[in-house]
């Protein structure tokens, strides 16, 4: 025989499957999933306030215990260490030199006594050399430089904003990277990093791991950069603790495990900016920055 149903019976059996995805994410939020796949205690059928356990997120996962964290971190690490000649600088494929003389900014005799003094010295950049024989003044070479990346030049020595938004990077990686965040605009999400020497894309990505924000490249005057860098060193809150040797893959992960335990974390995060491997532990307080050398550096 046929099932029938009243108009009350259907209504009610209509909330009821309303109801139900409501009920299963009600029930997720007591069921946690730790990430690491031989972990012999994966789900933890427990609320937050009753779980007695280390867990911690390491980028954006979810894992049960130090243990599980450190495992995880490790293949991080590994994946992020590179080889040798992946922490150099991809290099535009016109050299600034030829760039300003394509330009008529200099002529070939200028730029053949740039290039003599270069070798000669055996180190420092052809804009440098190119200075010192009157040939461009130091707007001309960071004009150029924007040209030649199609990125805009930004008036640091004008704009103050950056000593809003510096501090969302460690110190250490603006002087070896030689950048700086010029301008966050908070409405959307975009934050106008600075460059001197050509634009490190590698380091965007990684900013924009570790902040989820969307950045954008400019370029700035060498001049103008190292006053606003010599300004944040006297407004530095919090240091990033730095490792200068390269050291393995267990090492950095059982060392962000222990001051992972030390601040109390609840997320962490791992990208690789330039010749380092940078490490944010956010806190409930103000976030924890960890820096390794993954390289020696580069010339």
């Amino acid at each position: 025989m046929a099932e029938r149903y009243t108009n009350s019976q259907n209504y009610s059996i209509a909330r009821g499957r309303l109801r139900l995805p409501g009920r299963l994410a009600s029930l997720g939020k007591l069921v946690r999933v730790c990430q690491n796949r031989a972990c012999l205690q994966r789900r933890v059928v427990l609320p937050d306030w009753l779980r007695k356990d280390d867990g911690i997120c390491l980028q954006g996962q979810w894992y049960c215990s130090s243990g599980c964290f450190e495992l995880a971190a490790q293949a991080v690490f590994h994946r992020l260490l590179p080889n040798p000649e992946s922490g150099r600088k991809r290099a535009h494929r016109i050299p600034i030199g030829l760039f300003l003389l394509s330009r008529g900014t200099i002529n070939s005799e200028q730029l053949k006594l740039a290039l003599d003094m270069q070798k000669e010295k055996g180190v420092g950049r052809i804009g440098k050399f190119l200075q010192q024989i009157r040939a461009v003044s130091e707007q001309d070479i960071t004009d150029g430089l924007a040209a030649q990346w199609g990125c805009p030049v930004y008036p640091l020595g004008h704009a103050r904003d950056f000593l809003k938004c510096a501090s969302l990077l460690p110190l250490t990686l603006l002087e070896t990277g030689r950048m700086l965040p010029v301008h966050h605009l908070r409405s959307a999400q975009m934050l106008y990093i600075g460059f001197v020497e050509g634009i490190d894309h590698s380091a965007l990505y990684a900013v924009e791991q570790m902040l989820r924000l969307r950045t954008v490249p400019c370029v700035v005057s060498e001049s103008e950069l190292l006053s606003a860098l010599d300004s944040l060193r006297h407004t530095e809150s919090e240091p990033a603790t730095v490792f200068d040797s390269p050291t393995s893959p267990v090492e950095m992960a059982r060392t962000t495990r222990s001051y992972a335990r030390q601040v109390d974390a609840t997320d962490v995060w791992i990208a690789r900016s330039g010749r380092f491997i940078w490490i944010r532990l956010q806190t409930l307080m103000e976030p924890k920055d960890i820096l390794f050398q993954a390289l020696r550096q580069v010339s």
